[in-house]
C-alpha cells in the first residue's frame, strides 16, 4: 500500500519537474547568439550596510566586469547601455538588512534583460528578463565581503550557462 502511494506521488510530480526543466532550458536558449551586454548592480540595505566599504555597487560591478573580461565575454560600457533600450544587460540586485543581533540576512538576484516585442500589445518594444538565478544567505556584520563572493558565484553560473548556449564562443576562450 505504501509503495503504491509513493509511486502515485512520484508519477504526479514528474510533470512538475519536467516543466521546471523546460523553463531552465528556455532560459539557457535565450542566451544563444548573445554577443555582448552591459552590467549594472544595485544594493538595498540599512545605513550600516550602505556605509560598508566592502559591499558597494562599485565593488560588485568591478568584480563582475573583471570576471566577464577574464571569461572573454564582451562587455558594453554603461553609456551605451543607458542610451539604448536595445542593448541587453545583466542586472544584479542585492538586498541586505542589519538585524539587532549583528547578523545580516541577504538575497541576491541576477537577471539578464533583453529587448523584446510584445505581439499582443501592438508589437510594443520593451526589455524583459530572459534568464535569472538567485540565492539567499546570512552573514555577520564583519563578513559582508562574503556577499561579494556569493554574487561572484552567481555570475559564474551565468557564464557557464552562456557558454552552454554558445559552445563555439567557449572554444575561443
Amino acid at each position: 500500500m505504501i509503495r503504491s502511494i509513493l509511486l502515485f506521488v512520484l508519477l504526479l510530480s514528474i510533470p512538475f519537474t519536467l516543466s521546471a526543466q523546460n523553463e531552465i532550458e528556455r532560459e539557457r536558449i535565450s542566451l544563444q547568439g548573445l554577443q555582448e551586454f552591459g552590467f549594472t548592480a544595485n544594493i538595498e540595505g540599512s545605513r550600516t550596510i550602505a556605509d560598508s566599504e566592502h559591499l558597494t555597487p562599485t565593488v560588485i560591478r568591478q568584480l563582475a566586469i573583471d570576471r566577464l573580461v577574464e571569461s572573454n565575454i564582451n562587455y558594453i560600457a554603461d553609456e551605451e547601455v543607458q542610451s539604448s533600450a536595445d542593448v541587453p544587460f545583466l542586472y544584479m540586485h542585492i538586498n541586505a538588512m542589519q538585524l539587532e543581533n549583528g547578523l545580516v540576512p541577504f538575497s541576491i538576484q541576477l537577471r539578464l534583460y533583453q529587448p523584446v516585442r510584445l505581439p499582443l500589445n501592438r508589437d510594443l518594444r520593451t526589455s524583459a528578463s530572459t534568464w535569472e538565478t538567485g540565492m539567499v544567505g546570512i552573514v555577520s556584520q564583519d563578513q559582508l565581503q562574503t556577499i561579494n563572493f556569493a554574487a561572484e558565484e552567481l555570475l559564474v553560473d551565468f557564464i557557464e550557462d552562456y557558454y552552454r548556449a554558445n559552445p563555439r564562443r567557449a572554444r575561443g576562450r
